[in-house]
């Protein structure tokens, strides 16, 4: 098949949340079909990773955009009524790049990566009459306009107008997608069944992240030394429920592990900061690490992982890269939300304050019992997480669409 796979970033390096998953579609789909890979690259620094992704597909089409003038730029939208995401991840550029294509090479498949990228699809000088031979597939990720309404749940007036206004023009342009495209993916039976509550639809498959086990393994052997007792959460931190959560666990939690263990360090890795969370350095045993080439050093070097998220969608890979390399996770019951672990052998659960010092701190007091929980979690993953299983449900599913008419769900 030619496949036009859209993505709202660049989905390279796979270092991070949605970029692993996109990366891993990508290079399966890129294996048995032609593939032509359009995206956006909001980083002037990803430029650099246009050149090993062609080397996946038939051709990469890209457009660079300034982040601080698309936030202006989309923030507009709400006054029409319209999600500012899809203002934000759109290009005029990649738009007549893509029906260029479309002229000169027909497509049998469009693959949509993120909400924001049907506007591809709905904007499209093909569309609909000139793509009703094509099959339409998005994969969704997560139901995005319900982080919204987390959002805006958590945040101070006028944030939470704008927050709450996102959440409700993106569950309409949800519903609209559901009506439209033929298979729509989300990564989790949690988000499949939320999405199905909001929208009648029966195109919804589940389709879960996985996890490379040769490269998180237990076996890995950190480049750095570190005295134990250390405790490690990893993601991106200028993402939001990131922020928040590195922020409450540093400043309520953490101080009272330190009671009991006086040496005991928090690392805080991953790329670009914020500003909340660099200040965090202030606090005896934090260290904010920035970005790091390898995140398997710090895991490999942790007593337990926590991921104390209090706002939540989907899959955290994090938890699972954890759980991978055979560490006791510590988290909360929204971050394990779309991760099958039995709860007190696989992966253990904390919602508050107390709960996570009682529970961070028995794993750093039993050595044998992290050790258990560990050796546990792994083989959860291994049983249940693997990108050769989802690869098995992207495929057949896949194989069973028919580009017929969107509105005739197959």
């Amino acid at each position: 098949m030619k496949i036009i796979f859209i993505c709202h970033r660049i989905p390279y390096p796979p270092n991070k949340g949605d970029k692993i998953r996109s990366y891993n579609l990508l290079k399966y789909l890129s294996r048995h079909h032609d593939v032509y890979l359009f995206c956006l690259i909001d980083d002037s620094k990803d430029i650099e990773h246009v050149a090993p992704i062609r080397t996946l597909v038939k051709d990469v089409f890209f457009d660079v955009i300034k982040p601080g003038l698309k936030k202006i730029t989309g923030s507009a939208a709400l006054l029409k009524g319209r999600p500012i995401s899809t203002r934000y991840f759109y290009s005029t550029k990649l738009q007549n790049e893509l029906d260029d294509l479309l002229d000169r090479k027909p497509a049998d498949m469009i693959f949509c990566f993120c909400s924001p990228t049907a506007e591809y699809v709905f904007r499209s000088r093909h569309y609909p009459k000139g793509l009703r031979g094509v099959v339409h597939v998005m994969d969704l990720v997560d139901v995005d306009s319900e982080k919204w309404r987390d959002y805006a749940a958590r945040t101070q007036w006028p944030l939470s107008l704008i927050y709450s206004m996102e959440a409700r023009y993106l569950a309409r342009y949800e519903a609209r997608i559901a009506e439209e495209f033929h298979r729509i993916f989300l990564v989790s039976e949690p988000e499949k069944a939320l999405f199905l509550q909001k929208n009648k639809a029966n195109n919804v498959t589940a389709l879960s992240n996985g996890v490379d086990l040769d490269q998180f393994s237990p076996d890995y052997k950190s480049k750095i030394q570190e005295k134990s007792p250390s405790l490690v959460f990893t993601g991106a931190m200028d993402y939001w429920p990131n922020v928040d959560g590195v922020v409450w666990f540093a400043t309520e939690v953490f101080p009272k592990i330190r009671e009991e263990f006086p040496t005991a360090t928090f690392f805080i890795v991953g790329g670009n900061p914020a500003p909340d969370v660099k200040s965090l350095s202030r606090i005896d045993g934090v260290r904010v690490t920035g970005f790091v080439k390898d995140v398997r050093d710090y895991i490999a070097i942790a007593d337990a992982c926590v991921v104390p998220l209090r706002i939540a969608r989907g899959i955290q890979n994090k938890i699972l890269e954890a759980m991978a390399m055979g560490k006791p996770v510590v988290t909360t019951s929204k971050a394990l939300e779309g991760i099958n672990a039995i709860e007190d052998r696989e992966v253990i659960v904390a919602n508050d304050i107390s709960e996570f010092t009682i529970k961070v701190t028995k794993l750093l007091s039993d050595t044998k019992l992290a050790s258990v929980v560990g050796r546990n979690a792994r083989k959860c993953v291994e049983n249940n997480y693997t990108w050769k299983n989802s690869y098995a449900i992207l495929s057949n599913t896949l194989s069973s669409l028919r580009p017929v008419s969107p509105t005739n769900h197959q």
